[in-house]
């Protein structure tokens, strides 16, 4: 199909292994400007028609309808929705909890749309009602976070977690000289992807720089409860000089305490999540690297693949797709090739 093809598999090719038949067609732009309204729903339905003659409604439900990076996977999955002919139904909750999103999807469900594209907020809560999509006959493709019980999906897109990670302990390990303590910042516990990232910095720690003591708090994806677990972990532990905060919010909660503390000079702050507030804190050096995913991309290959999924082009459909990550540092975050992934 005509779709950004070209641009996906120059993407891809930093790690991933994708079909070749993933790259063999004709490609043309997608918008990645992600809208600035918070509102929790928005639909939306093309005046094209699919090429296969039938109308499809793809439907995304994020981990929370605030956050820039579902923002920047809304805009994006708006837009290939709609160069395909396809509907368009993005439905959130504002909080980041399957106590919030439950009802949610229960209400989608009702709605049958053709394809679920969704974020999960836990790796088993969700399970039952997301069985209740693939008994309708839904297929369903996560984005971002998943669940533990795969068998159901028709593919799961995300970023390689473990990977961004570990570059955030080789930032910290070569600023701290390996020597000292270090903490990693979790959201909520059995977030998929967060755990990967704490866990990859973990392992990259024990096995590079052994001498160093890594902390973990979780923060339960809440600004203010990431700066006061910080400023008791900076009194605590006077030799304490890198924080890995697992997301956005969880880096400039970080800042902010590091800040209070007149503690910036000695220490080495890495955030995940290329939204504008965690950059501009880059741009002054009040952090010193980013890892940043791709939501954008995410969101165009997931409405690809629910496509592909609804016309039977199955083949072209990867069960499982980790796409690199980009490293945003204070030398390198005015480089266009850089700068283009930073969250609308």
């Amino acid at each position: 199909m005509a779709i950004r093809r070209s641009m996906l598999c120059a993407a891809l090719a930093g790690g991933l292994a994708i079909g070749a038949a993933a790259c063999s067609s004709s490609s043309s732009s997608s918008g990645s400007a992600a809208s600035s309204s918070s509102s929790a729903s928005s639909t939306a339905t093309s005046t094209s028609s699919a090429s296969s003659g039938q109308k499809f409604t793809v439907a995304l439900v994020p981990g929370d309808s605030t956050d820039p990076f579902y923002l920047s996977m809304e805009a994006a999955g708006q837009a290939e929705a709609t160069k395909l002919g396809m509907g368009f139904i993005w439905e959130g909750a504002a909080d980041f909890s399957p106590e919030a999103q439950q009802p949610v999807l229960a209400a989608l469900l009702a709605r049958h749309p053709s394809a679920l594209l969704v974020a999960p907020t836990d790796p088993s809560a969700l399970t039952g009602t997301l069985e209740q999509f693939k008994s309708a006959g839904i297929p369903i493709i996560t984005v971002d976070t998943t669940i533990t019980d795969t068998s159901i999906l028709t593919s799961r897109i995300t970023s390689d977690n473990t990977q961004g990670g570990a570059e955030a302990a080789d930032a910290c390990g070569a600023a701290m000289k390996g020597t000292g303590s270090a903490a990693v910042i979790y959201t909520t516990p059995g977030t998929t992807t967060t755990n990967a990232r704490g866990q990859g910095f973990i392992a990259e720690m024990k096995a590079k720089y052994p001498s160093v003591t890594v902390y973990s708090e979780y923060d339960n994806n809440t600004e203010s409860t990431a700066t006061t677990q910080v400023s008791s972990l900076l009194l605590a532990h006077s030799n304490l000089t890198c924080i890995f905060g697992t997301n956005d919010y969880a880096a400039e909660g970080a800042a902010t305490a590091v800040d209070t503390a007149h503690d910036a000079s000695k220490v080495t702050i890495a955030g995940y999540d290329a939204e504008p507030a965690l950059v501009s804190l880059l741009k002054n050096h009040t952090i010193s690297i980013i890892i940043a995913q791709k939501p954008a991309l995410e969101a165009t290959m997931a409405v690809e693949y629910a496509y592909d999924a609804l016309t039977g082009k199955t083949a072209s459909v990867q069960s499982s797709v980790q796409l690199p990550n980009v490293t945003m540092t204070t030398t390198n975050i005015g480089d266009p090739s850089i700068s283009e992934w930073i969250y609308k």
